[in-house]
């Protein structure tokens, strides 16, 4: 029994048994009879809807995107003393992105449960002067994707903050400060900034506050819903588990999803491609303009909404990058034939267009749109969360606002001139 709960995962959708991973080389998957004749089985991803093992790039695309990256992924390994994606999998896949959950063989998905805690107690875990949750938390599973650290909550009606339990499903993730990078600072109120001037640019995104005593970005999950008070998980799967593109991979330049690619995976899985296309589009000029070179293609998402079929999430991880000169300074996505920002413009938005098949015109009014709204959204953004920033966010506010006006006025004068 000790080694079969050693070498294999089984892979939940509430109750139903999806199928079992294996600790193979490279790690595989496998259907279970039961969820072949359900009738509403339905593809994980792009793993192929089939009897016997698969150990196709796919798999491990799939389920290799559940784990943190880069720093955070190699802390982890250490920390559990694992460096295989089975092991890791193992060790921290419970409540993930998505709708699955990962359990150990020989254990079943339980009732949530959920522990009380406190924004103080928050803000002492992230400064490591206290365990996450407790002992009381032991066991609990958190995979949640990406290079920053994160943590995941629920709220209680008046707000207050709860541990999830073993593989409780969270509602919120709570994103303090980065402080593994030299020269970035009050980098959760530059996200909760751009964020909130995404949505009052018109842009759908996921809903944010920040949060002053953890000094963090809280973000509602795009993959829960709430119903008479329980958390329901949302089928959500991102860019780089669509095009079976592992996270070592996701920038362009390394071969992951450049527009083109993206453009292809949103005609081939909405069920409402024209509208998603647009708020695609809408997303690039966003952040072109708001000077966010970390636009990758883990930063997109497809979601399964009830009676809505598959749709691009709202979008989210909107910031400044550019506001840090220690940060890269190519966009993650090739525009035309160019990935230098100061050099993206009329000429590149055409090229796009005639790579893609579009006319021009679809592209640059819509440019021209996300301009004429960017900077007022900025402003309003902006003087809504000055009552909850402190002396360094407050200036974080007033540079990244100046940032962002000499950004995007630059790139409407690239995309004018030529008109001209």
């Amino acid at each position: 029994m000790m080694a079969t709960q050693a070498t294999q995962l089984n892979v939940f959708d509430g109750d139903a048994h999806v199928g079992t991973i294996r600790d193979t080389d490279p790690i595989s998957f496998e259907y279970t009879p039961e969820w072949l004749n359900f009738a509403d089985r339905y593809p994980v991803a792009t793993i192929a809807l089939q009897g016997g093992r698969n150990d196709s790039p796919a798999v491990h695309a799939f389920f290799e995107n559940l784990l943190p990256e880069g720093d955070l992924r190699d802390a982890l390994a250490m920390e559990q003393k694992v460096s295989s994606v089975f092991s890791l999998l193992r060790a921290v896949a419970g409540d993930n992105i998505g709708n699955l959950v990962l359990l150990p063989a020989g254990e079943l998905p339980q009732a949530p449960k959920y522990m009380p805690t406190s924004w103080e107690e928050i803000a002492k875990v992230f400064a490591g002067l206290a365990p996450e949750g407790g002992s009381d938390r032991a066991g609990h599973r958190i995979s949640v994707s990406g290079a920053q650290r994160k943590t995941t909550i629920s709220l209680t009606e008046t707000g207050g903050p709860q541990w999830p339990i073993g593989t409780a499903p969270s509602l919120y993730l709570v994103k303090p400060d980065i402080k593994s990078l030299d020269g970035v600072w009050s980098s959760a109120a530059n996200e909760t900034i751009v964020m909130r001037a995404a949505k009052h640019c018109g842009l759908e995104v996921a809903e944010v506050f920040y949060e002053p005593v953890t000094k963090s970005c809280v973000v509602k999950r795009l993959d829960r819903t709430l119903s008479a008070s329980r958390i329901k998980r949302l089928v959500q799967y991102d860019f780089c588990q669509l095009s079976s593109t592992r996270s070592d991979k996701k920038y362009e330049h390394e071969g992951g999803p450049g527009i083109k690619s993206c453009i292809d995976i949103i005609k081939k899985n909405s069920a409402r491609p024209a509208p998603d296309l647009k708020r695609f589009f809408e997303w690039l000029f966003f952040n072109l303009m708001v000077g966010n070179n970390d636009s990758h293609a883990k930063n997109l998402s497809l979601y399964q909404l009830a009676g809505d079929g598959n749709r691009l999430t709202p979008h989210y991880d909107l910031m400044c990058t550019r506001l840090y000169p220690g940060l890269s300074k190519e966009f993650a996505l090739r525009v035309g034939d160019k990935t230098m920002p100061g050099e993206i413009g009329s000429e590149q938005v055409s090229a796009l267009a005639a790579e893609l098949g579009m006319k021009s015109s679809y592209l640059t009014d819509i440019a021209d749109s996300v301009y004429k709204r960017l900077l007022p959204a900025m402003e309003k953004a902006i003087d809504e969360l000055m009552p909850a920033f402190g002396p360094s966010e407050i200036t974080l506010a007033k540079r990244l606002s100046l940032k962002v006006t000499t950004i995007a006025q630059s790139f409407h004068q690239r995309m004018t001139e030529m008109e001209n």
